[in-house]
C-alpha cells in the first residue's frame, strides 16, 4: 500500500512540476566591438539557455519586431528599467543582457539576468578574456553556464536555434497576422481567441489538425484525471475495512492519474506546435504577392511573386 501511495504522490508532484518554462529574451550585446562578435556571443548565450531545463528562449524575429515597433536598437538596451519594460512587452519572464567592453588588448564581459516584473538583477557574472578575442567564446560559455549553476568546462559548440516563445503571465505582443500560445490559450494581437475563433483563423491549414489534436488530448486528459481521482477516493474510503478490495480501485486510479497528466501536458505542446505551424505558413503567405494583370497581347494573367 505504501508503494501505491508513494507512486500516487510522485505522479501528483509530476503534474505540479509540469509547468511552463521561464521565457528568456536574449538581447544583442552592448559595446563597441565588431557586430559579428556580438552575434556570436548572443548565439552562444542562446544555445546554452535554450538547452537548460526550465527555460525557453524567445524567437529572434519576435524580439526584433517588438524593438523596431518601439524604436529601440537591439544592442542599445543597457538601462535595467528599460530592459524590464521591453521584456514585459515581449511577454518574457527574464531578460538576458550582455556588455562587452574593450580593456587594452582584452575584453571585459558582463552578463546580467533581469527579472522583468521587478527590474531587479536576478543574477550576474563578469570576467575578462586573457587572449583578446581568441578566448571570448569560451569565457562567455563559462559565465553563462555559471549563471545557471553549471560549472562544467566551456566547449566550442554550434549555437542552437532559439525556441519559439510560450506565454505565461501577460498576453504577448504579436505583429499582424501572427498568433502566440500560452499553454492551450491562443492570442492574436494581445487578445485571447476563443476556440471557435482559433479554428476559423486556422481553417484550411495544417495547423488546424494540430490544434484539434491538442484540444482532444486536453479533453481526454481531463477525463482520465476525473476517473483516476474517483478511483483513488473510492479505494481510500474502502481501505480501512476492505484492504484487498481497495487495491482494485487504488492501482487503476494511480494509472489513470498518470495518463491524465501526460495527456494534459501533451495537449499544450500540440497547441504550441499548431501556432508555430500557422505562423510559419502565414510568414510564407506574407512573402508572396498575387497580382492580376493584362499581358501585351491583351490576355488576362495572374502573376505570383516572392
Amino acid at each position: 500500500m505504501r508503494k501505491i501511495i508513494t507512486l500516487a504522490l510522485a505522479l501528483l508532484c509530476l503534474g505540479a512540476t509540469a509547468q511552463e518554462d521561464q521565457k528568456v529574451a536574449v538581447f544583442d550585446p552592448a559595446g563597441t566591438v565588431n557586430v559579428n562578435l556580438k552575434a556570436i556571443v548572443r548565439e552562444e548565450i542562446s544555445s546554452i539557455v535554450v538547452n537548460t531545463r526550465g527555460y525557453t528562449v524567445l524567437e529572434r524575429q519576435l524580439i526584433d519586431r517588438v524593438l523596431e515597433e518601439n524604436r529601440f536598437q537591439a544592442g542599445g538596451l543597457v538601462d535595467d528599467n528599460q530592459v524590464a519594460e521591453m521584456g514585459r512587452l515581449l511577454g518574457a519572464n527574464l531578460a538576458f543582457v550582455t556588455s562587452i567592453t574593450p580593456m587594452g588588448s582584452n575584453l571585459h564581459i558582463s552578463l546580467k539576468m533581469i527579472d522583468v516584473m521587478t527590474a531587479r538583477i536576478d543574477r550576474q557574472q563578469t570576467a575578462m578574456t586573457q587572449r583578446g578575442e581568441n578566448d571570448l567564446v569560451q569565457v562567455v560559455q563559462r559565465l553563462t553556464r555559471a549563471m545557471f549553476g553549471d560549472t562544467s568546462p566551456a566547449t566550442t559548440t554550434q549555437a542552437a536555434r532559439p525556441v519559439v516563445e510560450r506565454q505565461q503571465a501577460a498576453a504577448p505582443v504579436t505583429f499582424e497576422g501572427m498568433l502566440s500560445a500560452s499553454g492551450r490559450k491562443v492570442y492574436s494581437g494581445g487578445r485571447q481567441l476563443s476556440r471557435t475563433e482559433v479554428r476559423n483563423t486556422m481553417a484550411n491549414s495544417n495547423a488546424l489538425r494540430q490544434y484539434n489534436q491538442g484540444m482532444n488530448r486536453n479533453r481526454k486528459g481531463t477525463t482520465w484525471l476525473i476517473v483516476g481521482g474517483g478511483l483513488m477516493l473510492t479505494g481510500i474510503v474502502l481501505f480501512e475495512e476492505l484492504e484487498e478490495e481497495a487495491m482494485v480501485f487504488i492501482a487503476p486510479g494511480v494509472i489513470s492519474l498518470g495518463i491524465g497528466i501526460i495527456q494534459k501536458s501533451a495537449s499544450k505542446n500540440s497547441v504550441r506546435r499548431s501556432v508555430n505551424t500557422y505562423n510559419s505558413q502565414a510568414g510564407s503567405r506574407a512573402d508572396t504577392d498575387l497580382r492580376l494583370g493584362i499581358t501585351p497581347n491583351g490576355r488576362i494573367a495572374l502573376q505570383l511573386t516572392f
